[in-house]
């Protein structure tokens, strides 16, 4: 008995560096929002792995995966997407995503030729995952 958990310790230590970040910026309430989720799976990793949960409930609720991303650039910014519940999403500086929470639709787009207006980015706040508004975003009163 007194070798299984001799044996747990090192798997124990494996997952210590693990480490599992969500952060939301709710549209409408609880039922209506943008979910970052990034894991970095082993202390080693020097990336994160990313999804995307969009929700509108009851209608629907996915998760999409993102490209991975390095610890440092680990950050998505939220854009106005033109239309009612379309959103832009940028992974770091360069990976682009169009999400649409009536009918929970997500798709990797091109860069758009202008930039539109910043919503907001979920981004490291200190020692926490969270999703910070823009200056502009509440000064006009966007949701």
């Amino acid at each position: 008995m007194t070798r299984y958990p001799r044996l747990l310790l090192p798997l124990a230590l494996l997952l210590a560096g693990c480490e599992i970040d969500n952060a939301a910026y709710m549209i409408e309430g609880k039922d209506h929002a943008l979910t970052i989720s990034r894991e970095k799976p082993y202390f080693w990793s020097d990336q994160y792995e990313m999804d995307v949960i969009v929700s509108r409930m009851p209608s629907c609720q996915r998760r999409y995966d993102m490209k991975p991303a390095r610890l440092t650039t680990a950050f998505v910014t939220v854009f106005e997407g033109g239309e009612p519940n379309r959103y832009l999403l940028r992974q770091g500086s360069s990976r682009w995503y169009a999400v649409n929470t009536n009918d929970c639709v997500f798709a990797v787009i091109q860069k758009p030729q202008v930039e539109p207006p910043v919503i907001g980015v979920f981004r490291d706040q200190g020692e926490q995952f969270t999703f910070v508004r823009s200056k502009q975003a509440e000064a006009s009163g966007a949701r």
